[in-house]
């Protein structure tokens, strides 16, 4: 287990703030992903900013066999790049950005049925924020984080700090267990509140 999954102890939710170009984020997003052993988790990305064959080989590039099961739903005009070794039926797309129930049916769809460890990295609010307001992603959220709690999945949503103002951070962060920042430098700093229960 990571230095920052120890950190984050049982916090399933976690904001991941990190600005653009800082250096680790690829690093602390696979660790976030890897509260298991690498082969008996099943991931899934939804991203808004790669192409699936980049999702893998980001995971690839930390661990020498592949997830146990994986996805990838692909959201708005995302193209290219990556290997091309990847399952077509694992790539799901969402071609209109701002379809918010689209995307988490397709999550539903991934998360339903399994037993094993599922983890999911959401990527990003910054890029879920240019194609709708604040209020509308916040319900969003909740509802998709609270499906994600009632299947025991463990996530966590990248959202780079520097392109928002401090009241809408703090909105949104009032919907995760855990905060994981980076600094400029791959510095990382881990914020948890209390679990009920």
């Amino acid at each position: 287990m990571s230095d920052i999954n120890e950190r984050i102890g049982d916090a399933t939710t976690v904001m991941f703030g990190a600005p653009s170009m800082s250096s680790g984020a690829d690093g602390t997003c696979v660790d976030l992903l890897t509260q298991d052993a690498p082969g008996e988790v099943s991931v899934l990305w939804v991203s808004f900013t790669k192409p699936a064959a980049a999702c893998l080989d980001r995971w690839r590039s930390a661990h020498d066999t592949d997830p146990a099961d994986f996805g990838v739903i692909v959201v708005g005009e995302t193209v290219g790049g990556g290997n091309t070794d990847i399952d077509p039926q694992a790539v799901q797309t969402i071609s209109n950005a701002s379809d918010l129930t689209g995307i988490g049916i397709k999550v539903g769809e991934f998360i339903s049925g399994r037993d094993e460890q599922i983890a999911v990295c959401f990527d990003s609010l910054t890029a879920l924020l240019q194609y709708v307001d604040l209020e509308t992603a916040y319900e969003f959220l909740h509802a998709l984080t609270g499906q994600l709690y009632s299947v025991g999945a463990t996530s966590h949503f990248h959202i780079d700090p520097n392109a928002h103002d401090q009241q809408t951070v703090d909105t949104l962060l009032s919907l995760f267990d855990a905060e994981v920042r980076l600094d400029e430098d791959g510095t990382a700093s881990v914020r948890t509140r209390e679990l009920v229960g």
